[in-house]
Formats: C-alpha cells, structure tokens, sequence
C-alpha cells in the first residue's frame, strides 16, 4: 500500500511531462528544483492571462502544451528577473538555449539576458548577447516581420552593440551597424542623430591624426 500511494506520489504530469522536461528537472539539484517551482507558482499567481495553475507543473494530463522547452522555461526565468534573482534567471534562460528550438526564441531569450547583463553593467555580458542575437538575426528575421504585420521593431541588441562600439572607439564599425539596420529595414528613431554624431566622432578623430 506504501509502494502504490509512493508511486502516485511520484506520477509524472503536467508541464514537466508534456514538455519532455522531466529527466532534465530531476537531475537538477534540490535548490534549482526549487526555484522552479517558486518562481513557476509567482508566474501563475501574478500573470492572470497565464493559462496553467500551480499544479499543472508536475502533476496532471496536458496533451498540447502552449509552449515549447524554451519559452516555457523563458517565461520562468522571466519572473525570476522581474523579482530581482539575477542568478536564477541566468541558470535558466542558459539552459533553455542548451534545449532545441527556434532562432526566434533564441532572440527574445537573448534579449532577455541582455537586459540582465545590462542591470548588473556587464559590458562583456552585454556584447556577447548583443553579438550573438545580431549574428543569428538573417535566421529569425522573416519570422519577427511576419509578427510585426510587415515591420521590423526597434532591436535592443543592435542598438545596444551601436553604443558598445562607440564606447570603444570603434566608430566605424558602429557606423556600419547603423547603416545596416536602415538597409534591413529595423526601426531606429535614432538613426540621423547617432549617425551625425558618429560622423562627427569619426571627423574629429581624422584630424587628431593627421595633426
């Protein structure tokens, strides 16, 4: 009787088992473990629109699941950045881009992380998301314009990598990202200004030279 009520207790379910996430969730150590599950049950309680309830995370029949691997573990580690666990909500977007998946959630995933570098001012952080996300754009573009009825939004990693470049000095490379986004068509409210600013960098910095 033990042996059966034990074997319930443990009964694969819910999002876990939809996902194909349980072998990955039980080799995590008991403190991971938890901290999915906290910042799972926040989600819940504090998105109204969020479609699963407390117990659809590891317990329950869910025959098609409104997420994959990736934006299911995403939108955890998203709460977990909103209530200012930095280290958790790295753990798990990380581990989310090990899982298969899209260039598009790669994309809102890195833009995620790039947003969490950006609070702890890591500058190197930020230029290996922004470098990454800008490296795989060709992939997911076509699916962020279909979402976007035609258009392509402002990018966070693009314009994050035009300040980074210009921080270093590297005004013409910053100049060639700025020209590239006009040429793909990404929005960019700042393209005159940053250009004429950078243009003028770029002038000043000829005349030290040939001084």
């Amino acid at each position: 009787m033990i042996g059966k009520v034990f074997q319930i207790f443990r009964e694969k379910g819910g999002l876990l088992k939809a996902l194909d996430l349980w072998e990955w969730y039980e080799n995590l150590d008991a403190r991971k473990q938890k901290a999915l599950k906290k910042y799972y049950s926040l989600k819940v309680i504090k998105n109204l629109s969020f479609p699963y309830k407390a117990k659809h995370f590891d317990s329950g029949e869910i025959e098609k699941p409104l997420y994959t691997k990736r934006t299911f573990l995403a939108t955890i580690a998203q709460t977990a950045l909103l209530e200012g666990d930095l280290d958790t909500a790295r753990w798990i977007y990380e581990s989310a881009l090990g899982m298969e998946g899209t260039p598009y959630e790669e994309h809102l995933i890195l833009n995620d992380l790039l947003v969490l570098a950006q609070k702890e001012k890591d500058l190197e952080g930020m230029e290996r998301y922004c470098k990454r996300d800008i490296e795989i754009f060709p992939l997911y573009k076509d699916e962020l314009r279909q979402r976007w009825n035609g258009t392509i939004p402002q990018l966070l990693t693009f314009e994050t990598m035009v300040y980074l470049l210009e921080r270093k000095g590297r005004i013409q490379e910053a100049l060639k990202l700025v020209e590239r986004m006009k040429e793909e068509g990404i929005t960019y409210p700042y393209y005159h200004e940053v250009k004429e600013r950078l243009l003028i960098r770029l002038k000043d910095e000829e005349k030290k030279q040939a001084s």
